[in-house]
């Protein structure tokens, strides 16, 4: 409590960071990349320069595409991924006629990386083991690079990369996604040039595509760093939110059933898996995960490297290669924010949004704050955000419908682990579904 307001200094595995209250984000957020940069921030935390995890030049063009192109097309995935969904409980989940065991956090990892690649790289490749396996593991490889090399100090790092195993895997994945998206890519650019083409795919490969200059439409390279980077920072966040879902779900009778009654007025009448504004009609599976983002979302945010000295409104100077981040966990647990802090309350956000327009728009599961900062802030905040929302719904909403959920008889709702700065969902609990009667 005796810093919840103030700057102090904490010791992070990337060294000395800056540790600045929510009072300060309005105030940071506004400065550009030049002088307050997020890239820098993820390059030292990941360390960029020999793990590989930067798209390069094409960084911009990623953002655009995720925030914009993508954005603009969930309506029309929706129905591809609802199919995508339905094929996988019926090929890889149990039939769960009475109450089945099952391991829920590696389902729901392979469901979310399958569900992803359809909108990321289309049908020929969402449903190849080998692209799920290089997506999800590149990831896991480039996090335990980073953090194994923070172990050396800077100067020693060119040789460390070479003691670090998992740069060596990290290698091989991009490799392997070279191997898998070339005859993608070449028939993608033969299908440009044709005009018996039916039209292009509507997948984020072809906006890359699109949006690329005329000489790098078909470089292998770009878009193998492209696909990885984003898969890597979707995957297993969005698997974070959705195990955190379905593990207070599960320890709740009473709000499955009032959740479930909510999708199915607005899925199962009149056909509204395809209705375009059926995601925003779920309000309380909104709030929910919303609220559940806010008591398990990450224990910092808002990572920044300071590029030119900044002087703060209360005189505070943030002099060139100050790291700052903000307290995520620290403001989630704030009663000022939210009374009753350490509760979940899953229809928080649902009340409070009954209250005004400005409040109905301002506290959606996807919409930033000063006080809400899991997903960053300003410009840099996460451009899949939207994406992320309309995953995590369509797969909660559809087990929901399906399936009676509990914990295993005795069980506790499990809790969260941390690592370095992060919390992650336990990944070996066992929750039980039964299909429900219809």
């Amino acid at each position: 409590m005796a810093f919840r307001d103030r700057v102090y200094l904490v010791r992070a595995t990337e060294g000395f960071q800056l540790m600045i209250p929510s009072s300060y984000v309005a105030e940071l957020k506004k400065y550009p990349e030049d002088v307050l940069s997020a890239r820098d921030a993820i390059a030292d935390a990941l360390q960029s320069k020999w793990t590989k995890f930067w798209p390069g030049h094409n960084v911009d063009l990623l953002t655009f595409v995720v925030r914009t192109r993508l954005t603009q097309n969930l309506v029309k995935l929706a129905p591809v991924l609802k199919k995508e969904l339905d094929d996988i409980i019926a090929t890889d989940f149990p039939a769960c006629d009475d109450w089945t065991p099952v391991k829920w956090h590696p389902f729901a990892l392979r469901t979310i990386s399958r569900l992803s690649a359809r909108a990321f790289v289309g049908p020929e490749l969402c449903r190849d083991k080998r692209w799920l396996d290089t997506t999800v593991n590149f990831a896991v490889h480039v996090f335990m690079a980073g953090a194994k090399l923070q172990f050396f100090p800077e100067w020693m790092r060119p040789l460390a990369q070479y003691l670090v195993s998992d740069i060596g895997k990290i290698h091989r994945d991009i490799q392997n996604a070279k191997d898998m998206i070339r005859p993608i890519l070449e028939q993608r650019v033969r299908d440009q040039d044709s005009t018996a083409c039916e039209g292009p795919p509507n997948d984020v490969l072809q906006w890359f595509m699109e949006g690329m200059a005329e000489g790098e439409k078909a470089d292998l390279a770009a878009h193998v760093e492209l696909q990885l980077v984003i898969a890597a920072a979707s995957i297993h966040t969005t698997n974070g939110v959705v195990c955190e879902c379905m593990y207070d779900l599960a320890a709740d009778v009473a709000l499955q059933e009032e959740l479930r009654e909510e999708a199915r007025q607005v899925l199962e009448e009149g056909d509204g898996w395809r209705h375009k504004e059926s995601m925003a009609m779920l309000k309380k599976l909104d709030s929910f995960m919303r609220e559940v983002h806010r008591l398990h979302g990450n224990i910092v945010s808002f990572a920044r490297k300071v590029r030119k000295p900044i002087a703060l409104s209360d005189g505070t100077e943030l002099p060139v290669g100050t790291r700052v981040i903000t307290p995520a966990a620290g403001i989630a647990s704030d009663e000022r924010f939210f009374p009753n802090p350490d509760i979940l309350d899953a229809m928080r956000f649902y009340r409070l949004r009954q209250e005004s327009d400005e409040a109905n728009n301002r506290l959606q599961f996807t919409c930033l704050g000063d006080t809400y900062v899991n997903f960053g802030a300003g410009k840099h905040a996460c451009p899949g955000r939207f994406f992320a929302g309309n995953e995590i719904k369509l797969i909660l909403a559809r087990f929901l419908l399906a399936y009676d959920i509990r914990l295993r008889p005795g069980e506790k709702r499990p809790r969260s682990f941390c690592v370095v700065m992060t919390k992650t969902p336990n990944p070996n609990v066992v929750l039980e579904f039964r299909r429900r009667r219809l």
